[in-house]
């Protein structure tokens, strides 16, 4: 995270190619697996085994025609004037799919108030919402939470779901609650507020969202603290809670981004964490401070009154320090699971683009194996390395993500702050390709 319209016509055109597509956590313990990595083995969500991005997987990094992002239009419209728009996410049920109701589309978004600089909205984040009949066009419905109620002095990313007639919001409670404007405030915690939603022919809003609890801190040992990180040299994450069931064991689960509990320096990147890495390569001594994982927590049951901290799924030690908002699909029985990551967060001696990343195996806890051989899915172009972040895979194959900075052909850039084209995605077993794009922000 550091870092409108001939309607009926586009919505149709979309539509055509769309149609082509085929309480607080108590601690489990933790301690390290060796197992091969065949991509066959599955575990129960509380085993203690933990999947990785080796070291020798990132070197496979290449872009080419099939997982290089196309060049975003400098003359992008924007969807409101009112707010920055980044990390996006649609209502959903438990089961991942995207959700309506009452024939409403409807996405939350991280939104500060186009009056704050760009490169400072992090700071004043607040989750909006928008709504739209056609998928495309949306409406922006304000602030979430009323004032006042959520922890943290922002909110980052997070998940919304629709469960019967409630509507489970999960959020990242980010800088200590009433912390006012301070970028140097890093503490997060994972939060969750249940409310209603309501819809009209004209709108959609919703009511509840007072009562908030903190459901997740990290715990020193599976998720490093914002103490232990601040012994270290780069930044820090415990943040971006994706809900869903698990088909198999019927559990609610939550996916979340953290670091390796430990004093950040103290790590020691083991063989497991290199993989089979070619002749000549040197690990770099601070790669020991990148230590990016996605972790796991389990609700007692559906009322999702108690969490369970769980170890991580996969870690990417000595590779990548952050594997931002981590979400899955499910599809053919096989467990897709994708984050995003940027070029700077990769350990030296690695270089890798800002874009989506993603992981296969047979189960939730299982031997994940790196999508493409690396792991890269999709990536920037070169030539507009930060045009666009935060991408978001939906069952349906599409990707969603926002404009970032894009390029102008006078050499300066253009800020975004608004959601970019959805990407189409194909996926077959352990590949996949940028099979084209629809119109901006088309999230179905």
């Amino acid at each position: 995270m550091y870092r409108a319209r001939r309607v009926l016509l586009r919505l149709a055109t979309g539509l055509a190619a769309f149609a082509t597509l085929s309480g607080i956590i108590t601690p489990a313990s933790a301690s390290p697996h060796d197992a091969s990595r065949t991509g066959t083995r599955q575990y129960t969500a509380d085993d203690d085994y933990t999947a990785v991005w080796s070291r020798a997987d990132a070197l496979k990094l290449k872009q080419d025609s099939t997982n290089t992002a196309p060049r975003v239009s400098p003359d992008f419209p924007v969807m409101t004037d009112k707010v920055w728009v980044w990390d996006t996410w649609p209502l959903t049920k438990l089961n991942t799919q995207t959700a309506t109701y009452k024939g409403w589309h409807v996405i939350f978004s991280l939104t500060a108030p186009r009056s704050v600089p760009f490169g400072d909205r992090h700071w004043y984040a607040k989750i909006g919402y928008f709504y739209s009949r056609d998928a495309k066009s949306w409406k922006y419905g304000g602030d979430l939470f009323p004032a006042g109620t959520s922890f943290g002095s922002r909110e980052w990313a997070g998940s919304t779901a629709l469960v019967g007639d409630k509507v489970q919001s999960f959020y990242t409670a980010s800088g200590h609650d009433n912390g006012g404007v301070d970028p140097s405030d890093a503490l997060q915690r994972l939060a969750q507020a249940t409310g209603k939603i309501h819809a009209d022919k004209n709108r959609v809003w919703f009511s509840g969202f007072r009562d908030h609890r903190i459901i997740a801190e990290a715990d020193g040992k599976m998720y490093q603290t914002l103490e232990q990180s601040q012994q270290g040299p780069i930044i820090y994450a415990f943040r971006d809670p994706f809900v869903f069931r698990d088909p198999r064991d019927r559990k609610v689960h939550l996916l979340f981004e953290g670091n390796t509990g430990g004093t950040a320096g103290s790590y020691q990147c083991t063989k497991r964490d290199l993989g089979d890495l070619p002749a000549g390569h040197e690990v770099p001594e601070d790669s020991k401070y990148y230590t990016g994982n996605i972790g796991l927590a389990t609700a007692d049951g559906d009322s999702m009154e108690n969490w369970k901290l769980q170890p991580p799924l996969l870690s990417a030690n000595c590779v990548n320090q952050q594997t931002e908002r981590p979400h899955l699909i499910i599809r053919g029985g096989k467990y897709y699971l994708f984050t995003i990551s940027h070029k700077f967060t990769f350990a030296p001696g690695l270089s890798g683009w800002d874009g989506l990343y993603g992981f296969v195996g047979p189960g939730l806890r299982s031997d994940y194996r790196p999508l493409n051989g690396s792991a890269l899915v999709l990536g920037n172009p070169e030539d507009a390395p930060t045009q666009q972040y935060s991408h978001y895979v939906m069952p349906n194959g599409l990707v969603e993500s926002f404009i970032d900075t894009v390029p102008t052909p006078d050499g300066g850039t253009r800020f975004g702050g608004t959601l970019a084209r959805t990407l189409v995605l194909s996926l077959k077993d352990d590949r996949t390709r940028l099979a084209g794009q629809l119109d901006y922000g088309f999230i179905p």
